[in-house]
């Protein structure tokens, strides 16, 4: 499986580049549609929440829409009059001498704890990255007065979600096909650990299956699929 979940981390570094995604600045929780008339001319736009893989499991349904929302509360969620630039939560409690500074880092490495419970863990690339990005940040934040501004054009988190993002929708796009190609062309079919699916309480029925009837979660997916066919 973590050759599988290798894949998917890098190809998740490609799908950012190749949409042209700016991980800094663009909203990771909202995205602005247009709104047509009866002749289909755009008369508006209005705001929406960004729409969520239906391939994915309940479990990193909710964890992809928990970092996306939290890392907009943390980076994005106001805007100041004397400039254009939007900021959050964090670039406040950074203004707390020292102390605002630690309390920032550990609201960025529970976005990072949070990102890793997705189904069979986050890519050793991806997780690295999501940890240099937070000291980066940190350290950037230790600079007195400077640093806070610096740090709230920064915003780890936002570069964070938008990493979780990219890997869950490539997810997605492998769970829609059973299979991942690696960098040889070869066809890699997809572990059960990453097609475990949770009903509305959070259980898993693969591996309740699994306890009824002794065998293991990934042979319960595999059972799973071929009822399912």
């Amino acid at each position: 499986m973590n050759a599988v979940v290798g894949i998917l981390g890098k190809k998740a570094f490609g799908r950012l580049k190749d949409k042209g995604v700016n991980t800094n600045s663009d909203n990771p929780y909202t995205e602005k549609v247009p709104v047509h008339n009866n002749r289909g001319e755009i008369v508006k736009y209005k705001e929406r929440e960004r729409p969520i893989p239906e391939e994915l499991s309940s479990n990193d349904k909710a964890i992809l829409k928990k970092v996306r929302r939290k890392a907009y509360k943390w980076d994005m969620s106001f805007r100041c009059c004397c400039f254009r630039s939007r900021f959050g939560w964090s670039f406040l409690i950074g203004l707390i001498p020292v102390i605002g500074d630690f309390a920032d880092l550990l609201m960025a490495m529970y976005l990072i704890k949070s990102a890793a419970k997705v189904d069979g863990g986050l890519p050793p690339t991806l997780y690295a990255r999501m940890f240099w990005n937070v000291m980066v940040d940190f350290g950037i934040g230790l600079v007195p007065f400077l640093g806070d501004i610096v740090d709230a054009l920064y915003r780890a988190n936002t570069r964070n979600a938008w990493l979780l993002d990219a890997y869950l929708s490539e997810k997605a796009k492998a769970l829609r096909s059973g299979q991942v190609e690696d960098e040889s062309g070869h066809s890699l079919i997809l572990p059960g650990e990453l097609r475990v699916q949770t009903d509305s309480r959070g259980r898993r029925p693969d591996v309740e299956m699994a306890m009824t009837q002794g065998v293991t979660p990934v042979h319960a997916s595999r059972s799973q699929r071929q009822n399912r066919r």
